[in-house]
């Protein structure tokens, strides 16, 4: 089902690559040579785990030469494998080093979508984030698990390698929920841009009178409330270079796209809370019907960005309007 996505291919490598891993210490265990061949996989899990990361956050396929590129390591360490603990401290290394890889990659793809999408709160991949802390917690412990195992009684060396696959089980589950989750979601995701973030420009004046053509066709044709506008909707609109937008709302409001989109979001839900609350009629529609009229599309964001807003919950700010209303 997953291969069927070329996303979410990697993880489909995640998955063999951990059943190789479980059928060699099981050979291993029953057939003890002195010769160990499983402390040359922990070279091989960091670029894997990167590898997924590139994968689902971008359309393009990830090359397998690519990935053979970075397996060159294990491959090498094949022939050095009677170094079993240095191995084993070295891919330890390699794994918490490509995770932090994993970690900025994602953090700079988080920040394109905000710099490009508005609905870049819904699509933020926040599960990968925890996921990826939660590796490197793993990995940590069995570093100390497989170098006080010459000294660990049978029973609690068998019990601990138990729990640390059990974890890793949890966690590839976990991956392939959000993967298929991601999947399934009717995300028409364009490709993002390779700017991460765009310094404001420096005319002042320029970026003013870009800033005053924004806020006019932003407020007139309430084109905020497209739950997914993006920096090239509004560019087309304007008939302006994408990035000279970006700078003027940078540079006027201290906010990003996404960010400046939302505010004007909040400011629509408001209006309509304050008009309901003046006019003594009530509020003719519930909040999630208010938020979604202003161009949100989940319940979570809406609350999460009305509150950094306003400093109230959308419950609150209703409540507070209807008591100044009364």
């Amino acid at each position: 089902m997953i291969n069927s996505q070329q996303h979410s291919r990697s993880l489909v490598l995640l998955f063999v690559f951990q059943g190789v891993v479980c059928a060699f210490n099981l050979l291993e265990g029953l057939y003890p040579s002195g010769y160990l061949i499983t402390p040359v996989f922990t070279l091989l899990y960091g670029p894997l785990v990167y590898f997924y990361t590139l994968s689902i956050t971008t359309q393009t396929e990830q090359k397998i030469n690519t990935l053979l590129l970075h397996a060159l390591p294990a491959i090498c360490a094949v022939f050095f494998t009677r170094y079993t603990q240095t191995i084993i401290f070295i891919g330890t290394v390699s794994q918490l080093t490509y995770f932090y890889c994993s970690y900025r990659y994602l953090s700079a793809y988080h920040n394109s979508l905000m710099q490009q999408r508005s609905d870049a709160e819904t699509l933020k991949m926040k599960w990968l984030l925890k996921a990826l802390l939660i590796f490197g917690v793993i990995v940590v412990f069995d570093l100390l698990r497989m170098n006080v195992q010459t000294i660990t009684p049978i029973d609690l060396k068998m019990h601990w390698y138990l729990l640390n696959e059990i974890l890793l089980l949890i966690m590839f589950s976990f991956l392939l929920f959000h993967t298929v989750k991601k999947t399934y979601q009717s995300q028409d995701t364009q490709e993002l841009s390779s700017e991460t973030s765009i310094a404001p420009s420096s005319n002042d004046a320029l970026n003013t009178e870009i800033f005053s053509n924004i806020e006019q066709i932003v407020k007139t044709q309430l084109l905020y409330q497209q739950p997914r506008l993006t920096l090239t909707d509004l560019a087309n609109h304007l008939g302006i270079n994408s990035k000279d937008i970006s700078s003027a709302i940078n540079s006027s409001t201290g906010l990003n796209f996404c960010e400046y989109i939302n505010r004007h979001r909040v400011h629509h839900v408001q209006t309509q809370l304050d008009n309901s609350s003046a006019n003594s009629l009530g509020t003719k529609f519930s909040l999630i019907e208010l938020a979604f009229e202003a161009g949100f599309n989940s319940k979570s964001t809406f609350n999460a960005v009305f509150k950094k807003e306003t400093g109230l919950t959308p419950s609150q700010y209703k409540k507070k309007a209807t008591q100044n209303g009364a």
